[in-house]
């Protein structure tokens, strides 16, 4: 079990996260001297109770250079329409995310998931969804702030 408390960002839950191809294109094979690295990204992550889905702005997708793996029908602000998804492997920034010097933060490693892409906007990077949050407790707190417990 793992907790991230946070203050409520502009009105808004905001996590960080970190981000990962979870089906990385193949690579030539050859002998190396060391291991390619890994590459994982820091994003901000809206929690929202209201999507069912994970979703990727456009420019997460780019990148990362994600690649393609189906589509999902998303229903938005304007109705129904279909969104290219993408299989990606998350980590969430766990701790008290309103201390300013990071102490006793670890990171949570999400199983594999399907997610959406969406356009881009100013508040975040990634929305989660409740495809993740259905397995963990979240909850609002009183002061403007917010608790996720991660099982």
């Amino acid at each position: 079990m793992a907790l991230v408390k946070g203050l409520l960002t502009d009105g808004k839950p905001i996590v960080e996260i970190t981000l990962a191809d979870a089906t990385p294109a193949p690579r030539e094979v050859s002998a190396a001297d060391e291991a390619t690295p890994f590459q994982v990204r820091p994003y901000r992550a809206l929690l929202d109770t209201g999507a069912t889905i994970t979703c990727l702005c456009d420019h997460v997708v780019t990148e990362c250079k994600l690649r393609p793996y189906g589509f999902e029908r998303v229903i938005g602000a304007l109705g129904p329409s279909l969104h290219q998804t993408y299989i990606v492997r998350t980590g969430i920034v766990c701790g008290d995310l309103s201390d300013p010097h990071g102490v006793d933060r670890g990171l949570f490693q999400l199983e594999p998931l399907e997610a959406a892409v969406i356009r881009d906007n100013q508040w975040f990077d990634l929305i989660v969804g409740t495809d993740v949050l259905s397995r963990h407790e979240f909850a609002l707190t009183r002061g403007g702030g917010f608790t996720l417990t991660l099982y």
